[in-house]
């Protein structure tokens, strides 16, 4: 089935119950879900590697007209751009003007990172990739037009600044924390690395190559588009934005303006280039854009990470004030899915959206005999976790707690009935099962019994 007749029907039965994890019978149409949340417009785009590609819109883009959402309507694309920003540093890297394990020192000359004694940390380019510098917490809200301060400001902290100095405040490397002032900095050094206004360089280093043309950083480009083809945002409940849209100086974090046909073709670009298949960037590369750079983590250089069994996925999600959207790739289908709206409340539709490409497109894994994974397993400082069978069914019981049946999971997985948790049974070459626990992100790892582990399994 084509993209736009499969797609058609899916967005005509959406599940709304989606944070369980399994199918609902509690369906609604995306028309519904946009009045239920007060989202005026979404546009969504599907591609695939072999270059067929379906795009569409929905709703209205805001403001006193009724001007229809199309697919060649722009919208904020908000976090992703850290997304397509570390794409960019990856072919810096590649070129050599930029090396990932690199103090960050050597390649800034306009501005300084200290902590807030004054000193210079010791940070990497890789570290700014991947949220670990340990910079400050900060998440930008953008600003009125004519009001917004230079990038130095921002990282001062200075002028008509809203946020405070960026500065080191974490051991650097010791772990993740997701701050979009890690990407003000990178934004900073591949401007002083390459004497070239950050916009302008990622015109020709990305957005020209992959034919991006409905894209760019430049903060002024949604005055200078058609006022038809520019998503107007708005606020929970459906208010606007005065002036329609935020100014964003920290481009790299969330100035992107884009359509979701146009972050397809990033991701497509990444899951080529993984398999060798690029013209832009080599397979090393964006096989590190795509490994968690916290073992059992959810983030590497630049891309969200679900690499779950059954269940591998990745790109970017984001949300602006005013705008929510999200870009992933299905690499074992080479089916990317993108989706964005005009509201800061689309969330939960766009979550039914993925959910629906997440179980249209992830990986099935056939599950292992039952029986292979029955026994006790042990988790940190020998907390027992018990598997058995009954009445055909996977049961689990953890310390202290009673025995429950795991739900199982075309895909493989199983999941806890009553709690946020998700089970999966891991075949190794020569041993038994090791059971994986993942909760919030985080990923724990317990062996069998009979195994003696050199030390326990934790992963943020």
């Amino acid at each position: 089935m084509e993209f736009s007749q499969d797609w058609i029907k899916l967005l005509g039965r959406l599940d709304r119950q989606v944070s369980s994890g399994r199918p609902s019978p509690d369906t609604a149409a995306l028309s519904e879900l946009m009045t239920s949340y007060q989202v005026p417009g979404v546009s969504i785009a599907v591609g695939h590697v072999d270059g067929r590609v379906w795009a569409a819109g929905y709703g209205v883009t805001g403001g006193e007209s009724s001007t229809p959402v199309t697919a060649d309507t722009a919208f904020a694309a908000c976090s992703i751009s850290k997304h397509v920003a570390a794409f960019g540093a990856l072919l810096l890297v590649q070129s050599g003007v930029l090396n990932l394990d690199t103090d960050i020192g050597e390649y800034l000359t306009s501005w300084h990172l200290r902590d807030r004694a004054g000193r210079r940390p010791g940070v990497t380019v890789r570290q700014l990739l991947a949220h670990t510098a340990g910079l400050s917490d900060t998440w930008y809200r953008g600003y009125a037009a004519g009001r917004a301060p230079s990038l130095r400001q921002v990282l001062e902290g200075s002028g008509s600044t809203t946020t405070p100095p960026v500065r080191s405040t974490l051991l650097p490397g010791s772990r993740f924390r997701y701050s979009g002032s890690h990407y003000s900095v990178l934004q900073q050094l591949m401007v002083d690395a390459t004497a070239t206004p950050f916009e302008e360089l990622m015109r020709t280093l990305v957005l020209q190559p992959l034919a991006m043309d409905d894209s760019s950083f430049d903060q002024q480009v949604p005055h200078q588009r058609p006022p038809q083809l520019v998503a107007r945002g708005h606020h929970g409940g459906g208010t606007g934005i005065p002036g329609g849209w935020r100014v964003q100086p920290e481009a790299a974090a969330a100035g992107l303006w884009s359509t979701p046909t146009d972050l397809l073709r990033l991701d497509l670009e990444i899951a080529r280039a993984v398999a060798g298949e690029s013209k832009l960037l080599d397979r090393d590369l964006a096989t590190e854009m795509w490994t968690p750079q916290i073992p059992g983590g959810s983030y590497s250089l630049g891309t969200e990470v679900d690499d779950r069994a059954g269940r591998r996925r990745f790109g970017h999600t984001g949300q602006n004030v005013g705008y929510t959207c999200f870009s992933y790739v299905w690499p074992d289908n080479g089916i990317a899915v993108a989706a964005m709206t005009n509201s800061e409340d689309g969330w939960e539709l766009l979550a039914s959206i993925r959910a629906t490409a997440d179980r249209r497109y992830a990986t099935r894994i056939a599950a292992a005999p039952l029986g292979d994974m029955t026994g006790r397993y042990l988790l940190h400082d020998g907390y027992p976790i018990d598997i058995a069978v009954t009445d055909g069914q996977l049961t689990f019981s953890a310390a202290a707690q009673q025995p429950v049946v795991l739900l199982a999971e075309p895909d493989g997985r199983y999941l806890h009935p009553g709690l946020d948790l998700e089970v999966r049974f891991l075949p190794t070459h020569d041993q038994p099962c090791v059971l994986e626990l993942w909760q919030e992100g985080v990923t724990q790892t317990a062996r069998p019994a009979t195994e003696q582990p050199e030390s326990p399994s934790i992963h943020p």
